[in-house]
């Protein structure tokens, strides 16, 4: 996972609870994933974060009798007075500027002081959808609850793992227990209403299983399939470190490597292996091998 997204996390773990966290409450509570299973390796990450929450000036809250971790809501909203009038103005601007949808126009950041660099009349330049099944994505993922919906027609039961704004939409991944794999969903392609099971209901997954789909060539309506693409030397190190080694079918004596990648967005895709002009070829399926030819042939 992330370093920022592991921060957030954290935070917001440690914001919305009620009572002290210990160490091991902490992970027990975040997204499968989010720490390591190796004891040591988790303690020295956490101690870490614990570092970094504090030097970005995040009261983070040590309890003595419960040995348990939170942070104090309050002193986080006084603390909010440090902000420079230059930091103040950024936030507004931001939030004028990328807004989620149907929130209207009150601008969250007025209640830590106005900005004379900024105006409440700023119009978008986007706005990000929302969606009825959204929420219930949401809380599906942070309580560990396995979810039942339809999806094109057909009934899906989904151990869900993270939520994900990509490409001006949202979407639920995770194990899908129908097809026994990794499958993201289109929320606002769910039919009907997001079935919502038990807290702690899900089931553990391995950690092959745990490699989401975070490239964006893994999101989209086509229909999911598998492209092979010849590497070379040259690239082949940095290719393998950002897909990941399970990505490798091949290596080859001269360095090249073949690597197979699973692809619901061709044309994504096809982007993605453009940046790598002659340094790659495409092998299989044959029908997106002659489409990269044609579209490469189309900028002579």
């Amino acid at each position: 996972m992330p370093k920022l997204e592991r921060l957030l996390n954290l935070i917001a773990a440690l914001t919305e609870t009620s009572r002290p966290i210990t160490r091991d409450g902490i992970k027990e509570k975040l997204p499968e994933g989010t720490y390591s299973d190796n004891k040591e390796s988790f303690r020295r990450t956490f101690e870490r974060d614990k570092d970094e929450l504090k030097d970005m000036g995040i009261p983070l809250v040590f309890d003595e009798a419960t040995q348990g971790y939170f942070i104090e809501s309050n002193e986080l909203k006084e603390n909010s007075s440090y902000l420079e009038p230059d930091e103040l103005a950024a936030l507004h601007i931001a939030f004028n500027l990328v807004r989620i949808e149907s929130t209207g126009q009150e601008d969250p950041f007025w209640k830590l002081g106005p900005s004379s660099k900024t105006s409440k009349d700023i119009q978008p330049l986007t706005e990000i959808p929302l969606d009825p099944s959204l929420n219930t994505a949401l809380t599906a993922t942070a309580e560990k609850r396995i979810v039942t919906f339809t999806y094109k027609g057909e009934k899906r039961e989904l151990n869900p793992r993270r939520v994900v704004f990509n490409r001006g939409r949202w979407y639920l991944v995770g194990y899908d227990l129908n097809k026994n794999a990794i499958r993201n969903f289109r929320v606002d392609r769910i039919e009907g209403k997001v079935e919502l099971g038990e807290i702690n209901s899900i089931d553990s997954l391995n950690q092959e299983d745990l490699q989401l789909n975070v490239f964006p060539w893994r999101y989209g309506e086509e229909a999911n399939f598998k492209v092979t693409m010849h590497v070379e030397a040259l690239h082949a190190p940095w290719i393998v470190n950002y897909l990941g080694e399970n990505s490798v079918k091949v290596i080859n004596t001269d360095g090249s490597v073949v690597i197979e990648e699973e692809v619901n967005d061709w044309k994504s895709f096809r982007s993605f292996a453009l940046t790598f002009l002659d340094g790659v070829k495409i092998l299989a399926p044959k029908k997106n091998k002659e489409d990269m030819q044609a579209w490469l042939r189309s900028f002579l």
